[in-house]
């Protein structure tokens, strides 16, 4: 009995690189198959991102970690950048993720998005989203609002 288990202990030291060919083949085709389901049935929402992490070794890069809801159900996902791209934990991005499962998505985290919650006196809860650009003011114009608020004091 101890003289098989040897043969077979020795025979998976020799040939252990024949078990990780399929597992690597698996990994490969079952990625590109969340990629083609990603991008054949797809919806879009948005994501706030909750926390990040380090990536080993990578001191450029962060993990962001984000979540977002679809038809009541909490998803969860996790998405690398740069720390130069300036993602604001807390902040809102969208999120594309596969129609039949929520599970396999993609954050997009070129566009910034402010989340505006209304319609408290009609006790109809509604969410919209706003691009952070949009929303900006420029100082010219902040300045010139202020001279027109003081202008208007002053008379």
């Amino acid at each position: 009995m101890k003289e098989s288990i040897d043969l077979i202990w020795k025979t998976l030291k020799n040939y252990y690189w024949l078990l990780v060919i399929p597992i690597f083949m698996f990994l490969y085709f079952k990625t590109l198959q969340n990629e083609r389901e990603l991008d054949n049935s797809y919806k879009f929402t948005f994501a706030r991102v909750n926390y990040s992490s380090s990536v080993y070794k990578k001191y450029s890069k962060r993990f962001y970690h984000y979540e977002f809801f679809e038809e009541g159900k909490k998803y969860l996902g996790s998405s690398s950048a740069y720390i130069s791209d300036d993602i604001k934990i807390g902040n809102f991005y969208k999120v594309k993720f596969a129609s039949n499962d929520p599970g396999n998505n993609k954050i997009d985290f070129t566009t910034q998005y402010y989340q505006i919650i209304s319609g408290f006196e009609s006790k109809k809860i509604d969410t919209s989203y706003i691009e952070v650009s949009k929303y900006k003011v420029d100082s010219v114009d902040l300045k010139n609002r202020f001279n027109r608020v003081k202008a208007l004091i002053e008379n």
